[in-house]
């Protein structure tokens, strides 16, 4: 997901961008749906049922998806890594907390399609069985087709405690790319536990596309921009490397699952389905 779950302690942070502002799901549905009927029982029930929810921060994750060097470094960001397949760039934005920070990578694939990699992050089935951080991993709350409340645990190495987070995931697909949004949400199913510390900055944006033109074709590319505020000081340069450490190690894996995922033939196609593969 693009929700990144690292082993170890790899982190990121929120990127302020503004006042934060709490927006319930039934401020959602007015503003986004500005011509439903209000007064329809289905709306008004999807309205109380999700009293007590909203965004815990007022960012979203935005910003180039393409890898140009000048605009990247205008805008403020620095390169950290490079590798064969993906590169790693950081921006730190100051705040009142005193400071986050917003990593991007950018990376290829020859041996999986955008459909198969797709998957592997939102197959939370699957993915708690590959990844070793899971602790828990399920969907909470389908608000549309393309839209959901997630809950997941994830364990950190002792002595930390482990984190937990609630986030809204949104995926879609064009005829030519893949883009899976997450934002950490608070959602009244999912109360606080105490054997976990809630993360409630986090958010995480992944675009995936064909290098050939075919999102099912074997050869893509992706973009992923994300930030991880998991309530802990960590000094940056300790960060960085852990990062630059777990991040690479992280999306190999992901490959991998990919890989299994497209060898089975048993891929989600996110909404809405391209025409040419509806049957």
């Amino acid at each position: 997901m693009t929700s990144i779950a690292l082993e170890a302690v790899v982190s990121t942070q929120s990127t302020g961008g503004g006042e934060a502002k709490e927006t319930t799901v039934g401020q959602y549905i007015a503003y986004s749906l500005p011509e439903c009927d209000q007064g329809d029982p289905e709306i008004r029930d999807m309205v109380l049922e999700s009293a007590g929810t909203f965004y815990n921060d007022g960012f979203l994750v935005e910003g180039p998806v393409v890898e140009n060097e000048t605009q990247l470094e205008s805008e403020g960001w620095s390169r950290e890594l490079v590798q064969e397949h993906l590169r790693i760039w950081k921006k730190s934005l100051p705040t009142k907390d005193g400071g986050l920070t917003l990593y991007k990578i950018f990376g290829e694939f020859d041996q999986i399609s955008a459909v198969e990699f797709y998957n592997a992050q939102v197959n939370d089935q699957y993915r708690s069985e590959w990844d070793g951080s899971v602790s828990s991993l399920y969907v909470v709350d389908n608000i549309t087709n393309n839209r959901e409340i997630v809950y997941w645990a994830t364990k950190f190495p002792f002595p930390l405690k482990d984190r937990d987070y609630v986030f809204e995931r949104t995926h879609a697909m064009t005829k030519n790319q893949i883009s899976i949004s997450s934002r950490s949400i608070t959602h009244r199913a999912q109360p606080v536990f105490s054997s976990y510390v809630r993360v409630y900055k986090y958010g995480s944006n992944l675009v995936m596309w064909s290098r050939g033109g075919d999102l099912y074709e074997k050869g893509m590319s992706y973009c992923l921009t994300y930030y991880d505020d998991f309530g802990m000081p960590i000094p940056s340069q300790l960060k960085d490397k852990l990062a630059n450490a777990k991040i690479p190690e992280f999306l190999e894996k992901v490959r991998d699952a990919a890989e299994f995922l497209g060898n089975t033939g048993k891929l989600y196609v996110p909404y809405p389905e391209h025409p040419s593969r509806k049957r």
